[in-house]
């Protein structure tokens, strides 16, 4: 196989690639291999017609289509590991010429990661911040776990804070808006606003409507029909030592605030490290001219727009059409708001891989495998795992990973 670049720009490139006469001669016999297999012609049985009678029935033409289809995917992959060029769509292929016994040649045309002119890493600067955590965090914390293991009993009276409250749900501002059940804790707060205030107060089987903002415009008042279907009070067990046992990992109530404490400290300390990265990231970028590929941009919309479907399910237990009709909008409307947000995402990516590519950042085999025994250390099945998990994947995972925060390192995070 030969080929030869043919046109570049910031983020494509446009290769020609020749398929030797004799090569495209093998893949000729490989693609009449695989149509024989298939052929039905009476008087055969399938898989054993002789392959010059399935030449002559397909034609030549289609011999050649199918011979034409499998040299470009073997030849597209070869020319990828051999020029180490870092394709990020799939090529856009044109043949130029073939025919039996003669060289293949075609075109490919592909998308690549744009290369880009940094600044000096020292020249980014982000502050560490130190965090704490309060007294009250703790004692939230504490409280959650009391509710999770909470008593419940059925309550005739009206709701008041505390009351575990269940129920049923439509828009008004909607036509044919399905009902839809859920159940909250009054007094935490909720995703609809004004739902707890209108739920204080009612009592079981009672019905009521109230006025509330639309999710995605506030000036925009929509209104909702509630039903209360149960309303549960909720004893909270007594915080002290011999609870405290009964959660099976500590012997006392210090320890137990201890240990939370510490939990919170460390969840903290990792979402301070990643605002600092998007920080650095971000401050890197805004010294860079960058042509986008769009390809990344549309894979980075489309992530985003299945988070938002995923959400509408699970936080507000609305189908995704349902939402568009809340919010009046379609979801092209949707996917293109996105667009700004992910072009900011795929040029912190871009300047990330250009730091690494920069400064030679790799992670040895080693590094790698004390890094997926440290994951697998955290599962009692680690066993099980090792046995299912495909660890090509992973061991290329672990490696992106590793060379990622080698690269914050540089930046100081």
């Amino acid at each position: 196989m030969k080929y030869e670049i043919k046109e570049t720009t910031a983020t494509k490139k446009k290769v020609e690639i020749e398929v030797s006469a004799e090569d495209f001669a093998g893949y000729y016999a490989k693609a009449l291999k695989e149509i024989s297999a298939d052929a039905e012609i009476p008087g055969f049985r399938k898989g054993k017609v002789p392959e010059n009678m399935v030449e002559d029935r397909v034609t030549k033409e289609g011999v050649l289509s199918e011979a034409a289809e499998i040299a470009i995917r073997e030849s597209w992959a070869e020319f990828l590991k051999e020029s180490k060029e870092e394709a990020i769509s799939q090529p856009q292929v044109e043949v130029i010429k073939i025919a039996k016994d003669n060289p293949l040649v075609f075109t490919a045309e592909f998308e690549i990661l744009p290369q880009i002119e940094l600044p000096k890493l020292d020249s980014v600067k982000v502050e560490k911040k130190e965090v704490d955590v309060s007294d009250k965090e703790v004692e939230d914390a504490i409280k959650w776990i009391q509710q999770s293991r909470a008593k419940y009993s059925e309550k005739m009276t009206e709701a008041e804070d505390g009351d575990l409250v269940e129920f049923t749900f439509f828009c008004l501002s909607i036509e044919n808006d399905p009902e839809k059940q859920d159940r909250i804790v009054l007094g935490k707060g909720h995703y609809i606003e004004g739902l707890e205030d209108a739920l204080k107060g009612m009592r079981r089987e009672e019905e009521k409507d109230f006025e509330t903002s639309d999710p995605r415009k506030k000036e925009v008042k929509i209104k909702i029909h509630v039903k209360v279907d149960s309303i549960k009070k909720m004893e909270l067990p007594e915080v002290n030592d011999e609870w405290v046992k009964g959660l099976g990992a500590f012997d006392t109530v210090e320890e137990l605030r201890k240990d939370i404490k510490e939990g919170v400290k460390k969840d903290k300390e990792v979402a301070e490290l990643q605002k600092l990265r998007e920080e650095a990231i971000k401050k890197l970028a805004e010294k860079v001219e960058i042509e986008i590929p769009q390809t990344l941009v549309k894979r980075e919309q489309d992530f985003m727009l299945n988070n938002i479907k995923e959400r509408c399910l699970s936080e507000l237990k609305i189908t995704f059409e349902e939402y568009l009709k809340q919010v009046k909008k379609t979801e092209e409307e949707i996917t293109k708001e996105l667009e700004k947000t992910a072009k900011d995402k795929v040029k912190g990516f871009l300047v990330l891989h250009q730091i690494i590519k920069d400064e030679k950042i790799e992670a040895t085999e080693e590094e790698v495998t004390e890094k997926i025994e440290e994951m697998l250390n955290q599962y009692p099945n680690k066993e099980e795992i090792k046995k299912t998990m495909d660890e090509a994947q992973v061991r290329l995972y672990i490696e992106d990973e590793l060379k990622r925060e080698k690269a914050f390192k540089l930046l100081g995070c």
